[in-house]
């Protein structure tokens, strides 16, 4: 089965994204948003060539280029103690290399607990979470586990590869039920770019990857291009068009910059 996706309700959620800039993630609204409004379930692979996605955007050349990749899990009907929580943020630091050198923070709001640890290095920055969800169900309260990795390399953006396959191996040590991947790339250009050149380098992406595009917006503020392409295993899809391709490019005023986005399937962003 499939499950369209409503473009213009994506488009107004890249608009926040990149209008607010805001860095706080929210995990539970994050999986709602893959797990229930975007994830198509004949989803029969994760990506078998982002070597070829990296490939791509480095022909960009843009400035000060960084790649991003983040999992968000769900655990299946297990009990995850305090100790649990804090063992499985260490297995997957200490399979990544990422040393813990501090405490593991704990963060408790309402119905929802998170335990997380972030570190920022020079050229990299690492995250990860778990998070305990209390979901009332009649008379009953259910409480839903959910991991959160997210790794940002700058300048080196070709090691992003070899953290993807790293982080696969590492979730399979753990009853999660179902994982969503997205790879995210930027970079910018100096100055303001023409309509002519915004469409040039969506085009280069896609035709890089061998996709088509399905779906092109101007905003104005934003240009947006989502395409398809069969190298990856991983879609969503919309008025029955497959898409796992977004290129995402916005213009800053202030800083005279013009950035340009890459992501599979599509952005998810954090605001």
């Amino acid at each position: 089965m499939e499950k369209n996706i409503v473009f213009n309700y994506i488009i107004d959620r890249i608009k926040q994204i990149f209008s607010k800039k805001q860095m706080k993630v929210i995990l539970y609204i994050v999986a709602v948003l893959w797990l229930a409004v975007i994830t198509q379930i004949g989803v029969i692979k994760l990506f078998t060539n982002s070597i070829k996605i990296t490939e791509a955007f480095v022909k960009t050349k843009t400035e000060d280029m960084k790649s991003t990749i983040e999992f968000i899990g769900e655990f299946g009907n297990v009990f995850l103690s305090e100790e649990d929580k804090k063992n499985i943020i260490q297995q997957i630091s200490d399979d990544i290399g990422l040393i813990i050198d501090s405490e593991i923070d704990v963060w408790r709001e309402d119905n929802r607990i998170e335990y997380s640890f972030f570190k920022k290095a020079k050229n990299a920055t690492s995250e990860i979470k778990v998070i305990s969800v209390e979901d009332k169900e009649e008379d009953a309260v259910k409480i839903k586990h959910y991991i959160l990795i997210r790794i940002s390399i700058l300048k080196s953006i070709n090691s992003i590869d070899k953290y993807k396959k790293i982080i696969e191996n590492s979730l399979g040590q753990f009853d999660i039920d179902s994982i969503q991947t997205t790879m995210e790339y930027a970079g910018y250009y100096k100055g303001k770019l023409s309509m002519e050149r915004k469409q040039e380098i969506a085009h280069l992406l896609v035709n890089e990857l061998q996709g088509e595009i399905a779906q092109e917006y101007d905003e104005g503020d934003i240009f947006t291009v989502y395409g398809y392409t069969g190298l990856l295993g991983e879609y969503v899809v919309s008025a029955g068009q497959k898409v796992n391709i977004q290129v995402a490019i916005t213009y800053n005023e202030i800083s005279d910059k013009t950035t340009v986005y890459l992501a599979t399937p599509i952005l998810n962003g954090s605001w």
